[in-house]
């Protein structure tokens, strides 16, 4: 996608892709990375209550007064609503990740002129997070380093990104882990046999499908450039 709305704005002529634009698209990246968030606390705080739930904990709901225990079908309800919440979270992801390969196009077609990394312009106009160009053997993927890093920074930085890595497949494994898990349960439980099979496909296909966004978007598929053709 990057490739393509960079050769998009190459195209441009009449100017489309203006400032105007730009800023548009900067507003959609924010909005889409504040639901992204949303959906992640939502995802941590569903996942909490479903850990609870299957090791015997119960507490009574504030306001209501009723205790998780007496809800029925909880574990079913929790095992659903954290799959879809984890399917969105994971769409949103890849959404918000879409606006800020945009933003980077815009960014990189702005300054290609300049012998300055792209990186620090776009850093000002959306969040990025400056520990991972920090921790990268090559500061400035873009042209030449001003400095040389010796053997103990390469070191260093090779092991915080498996670091990072690890821990951000922390929530998707966890989140995998407590599904297979309720998983079992229901499997195991007097619940109706057509409805525990319906839950237990749909639990599979919904965690599955969010797994596949995220997997895609990184899978380093090939593509066939197509000519242009001509008007005739």
């Amino acid at each position: 996608m990057n490739r393509t709305f960079y050769t998009e704005l190459n195209l441009d002529k009449n100017g489309v892709f203006g400032r105007e634009t730009y800023e548009n698209y900067i507003e959609r990246y924010r909005e889409a990375v504040q639901k992204r968030e949303q959906l992640v606390r939502g995802l941590f705080m569903q996942n909490a209550l479903l850990f609870l739930i299957l090791n015997g904990q119960n507490w009574t709901l504030p306001i209501i007064g009723v205790q998780i225990s007496e809800i029925p079908a909880i574990q079913e309800i929790l095992l659903f609503s954290a799959s879809m919440a984890f399917y969105i979270m994971c769409a949103t992801f890849v959404t918000s990740h879409c606006y800020g390969g945009i933003i980077d196009q815009f960014g990189n077609h702005i300054v290609d002129s300049n012998l300055i990394d792209p990186d620090f312009f776009n850093a000002s106009r959306k969040y990025y997070d400056f520990f991972l160009k920090l921790y990268r053997p090559k500061l400035n993927i873009w042209g030449e380093d001003f400095y040389q890093h010796k053997r103990g920074f390469s070191v260093f930085s090779g092991l915080m990104n498996i670091i990072t890595i690890a821990v951000v497949l922390l929530l998707p494994i966890t989140h995998l882990a407590l599904m297979g898990s309720a998983s079992w349960q229901v499997y195991s439980s007097d619940l109706n046999a057509y409805a525990k099979w319906f839950l237990l496909f749909a639990t599979a296909i919904i965690n599955f499908g969010g797994i596949a966004l995220v997997f895609g978007m990184n899978k380093d598929f090939t593509f066939k450039t197509i000519k242009p053709q001509s008007d005739g």
